[in-house]
């Protein structure tokens, strides 16, 4: 009997010898394949592929050998069943530590309504991001331009009889805008027809932070600020420090703003400017301001986008389509813009940096990964465990005119996981998903555990096994 387990044990083992030849066979074409086409896409030069190459088979020859060499060991072994049932209780630790302690990163996706939002954009070259707003009530612009803009058309004064003669014997303004808060501003200048002002589209430059990006349902305004990433937010927020500094940098341009301002009279009015056709330059320390009308001829003008510059639009009333419930507004935002450093939170500023406080602008939403969902209330945080990658692609972002107004955006990203709270630090509800989830579905995984803990119950004897009886 003794003869005949022998023998069946040694024909296992022939088999399970072939079995590995076949498999190591494989792994030697895989590696041979692979060499190969990195020899194609010409990557790496011919001596180190050879040199790699002939670590790979050495790797996968090393491998081998070391594993019939342990087999061969545990078939002479007299602890056998011991040996076996460590290796099985080392393999459910294992298992144990990816689905409870070590984490994967995975996909989310996310849709909320927020008052204010800023992200970075990441993509290879400029890209569209405002698109064909019709019916603008007041466009303003702050922020310096590298060259003058030149306006061509009839220009008038109601309130000023010695600029008024001055300005109706020129058909050309150029307009310099030398500081940073110089400001421009075109305005419908009569309220009972439809406004002309249109911003045909604002295409914005890789590496330009969006910062405060926010929608005023109560005055119908859309506003933000452009700036380059390597300036920090407070040039945003307080540009009138910038007129301090000594020594200031050369602006970055971060955009192109096209306009068509149509051919009806406009409001225009200036801040921190010079107009050298009429002699006027502005003395930073008493500046005044100007406003003047304007009939276009050309009516398309060009505005370049230096950093910081901040956008101010008076919106036009919502209008329904027919087809839909949504407007015109779901257009106004260009889709699929790649992002980072996405946030959904401002900070209250005051004279006391220590008394800064900062708020979430999250009104509502829902936000998932894996199966889980997460609901978002007013004023809660959305927190990714992760800053990179994070939140890579903002898919849409669009005006809601329903209750709550506010700017809906949907996005996606990965992260290891995303979290909820009125408190950044004290999350309420989480979402972690462990790392052997990402190859396995949740139904698996609880058969996989239940499995596990059935086996044990058998392999715990063949650990500690009874000392033989004595006769």
């Amino acid at each position: 009997m003794n003869h005949k387990t022998a023998q069946r044990r040694k024909k296992i083992w022939q088999r399970a010898k072939k079995i590995l030849n076949s498999v190591l066979t494989r792994l030697k074409l895989l590696v041979r394949s692979l060499l190969a086409l990195a020899l194609l896409c010409q990557s790496l030069s011919a001596s180190v592929l050879n040199k790699v190459s002939l670590f790979a088979l050495r790797l996968v020859q090393s491998i081998k050998w070391v594993f019939l060499g342990f087999i061969s060991l545990l078939r002479k072994a007299k602890i056998r069943d011991p040996i076996l049932a460590v290796i099985l209780v080392l393999v459910w630790i294992t298992i144990l530590f990816s689905n409870f302690v070590f984490q994967g990163r995975y996909v989310f996706e996310g849709n909320l309504v927020v008052q204010e939002m800023s992200f970075t954009y990441t993509g290879l070259t400029n890209k569209r991001f405002l698109n064909n707003i019709s019916g603008i009530q007041n466009l303003d612009i702050e922020g310096s331009q590298p060259e003058p803009l030149i306006l061509t058309g009839k220009f008038s004064s109601d309130s000023n009889p010695e600029l008024n003669q001055k300005l109706s014997q020129i058909k050309q303004l150029t307009i310099e805008l030398p500081y940073p808060t110089s400001r421009l501003i075109f305005s419908h200048d009569n309220s009972s027809q439809a406004s002309d002002i249109s911003i045909l589209n604002l295409r914005i430059n890789p590496e330009v932070k969006i910062n405060q990006l926010a929608y005023n349902a109560k005055k119908l305004e859309l506003s933000f600020c452009l700036q380059s990433v390597q300036e920090p937010l407070e040039d945003c927020l307080f540009p009138d420090s910038l007129l301090d500094n000594p020594t200031p940098s050369k602006p970055t341009k971060v955009g192109d703003l096209k306009l068509q301002l149509g051919k009806r009279r406009l409001r225009v009015s200036l801040a921190m400017f010079n107009l050298p056709e009429l002699g006027i330059k502005t003395d930073i320390y008493a500046p005044e301001d100007l406003t003047f009308g304007f009939i276009p001829e050309i009516d398309d003008p060009q505005v370049e986008i230096l950093s910081p510059t901040h956008l101010l639009i008076d919106l036009p009333k919502p209008t329904k389509t027919k087809n839909s419930a949504t407007d015109k507004q779901s257009q106004w935002f260009w889709r699929e813009i790649d992002v980072k450093n996405v946030g959904f939170s401002r900070f209250e500023m005051t004279e006391n940096v220590t008394d800064e406080l900062k708020t979430s602008t999250i009104l509502k939403g829902k936000v998932r990964m894996k199966e889980k969902k997460m609901e978002l209330e007013e004023n809660q945080f959305l927190l990714i465990e992760s800053d990179k990658p994070g939140i890579t692609k903002l898919h849409q972002i669009q005006i809601n005119t329903q209750s709550p107004e506010g700017l809906r955006t949907r996005f996606s990203g990965k992260s290891k996981g995303i979290a909820v709270g009125l408190d950044p630090k004290f999350p309420v509800e989480s979402i972690e998903p462990s790392w052997l989830s990402k190859y396995l579905s949740q139904e698996a995984v609880n058969a996989l555990l239940a499995f596990i803990a059935a086996l044990t119950a058998v392999l715990l004897p063949r650990l500690f096994p009874e000392p033989p009886k004595k006769p």
